[in-house]
């Protein structure tokens, strides 16, 4: 019986501070880390080359941004992420990222997989043009 109410406690220990871990992520801002951009993309009328960017997740008055970086740690832009809640099985894992260019090479997405939610990012490419 000891062995079974010890077993017990430890489980719930466990699982405690798993969910302290999970939520002391949520609370704080999220960094993604280094990002490349496979193409040159555009946001607010300029134009950014194909490289690797910082990307951090930034909550502000209820929204999540993600703040996209240059290399030398300069703000470039924030960008309004798309927040959809949904039960995932990532693990004990904070986040797990996922980049993908969509169908028609038109737009870059950043999909970003918590354990509540999913948050996502997309990013205009710019077209390619013919050299005569």
């Amino acid at each position: 019986m000891k062995k079974y109410t010890m077993f017990l406690l430890i489980v719930l220990f466990f699982t405690l501070s798993v969910s302290a871990d999970i939520a002391e992520v949520e609370t704080s801002d999220l960094s993604i880390g280094k990002v490349r951009f496979p193409r040159p993309f555009i946001h607010d009328g300029k134009d950014y080359g194909k490289g690797i960017y910082k990307i951090t997740l930034k909550e502000k008055e209820g929204e999540i941004f993600f703040m996209v970086s240059n290399s030398a740690d300069e703000l470039l832009f924030e960008e309004v992420a798309i927040v959809k809640p949904k039960k995932s099985r990532i693990g004990k894992r904070p986040f797990l990222l996922r980049r993908r260019i969509l169908r028609g090479y038109e737009f870059f997405r950043i999909k970003v997989t918590k354990p509540d939610k999913l948050i996502l990012g997309y990013f205009l490419l710019a077209k390619k043009t013919k050299k005569s």
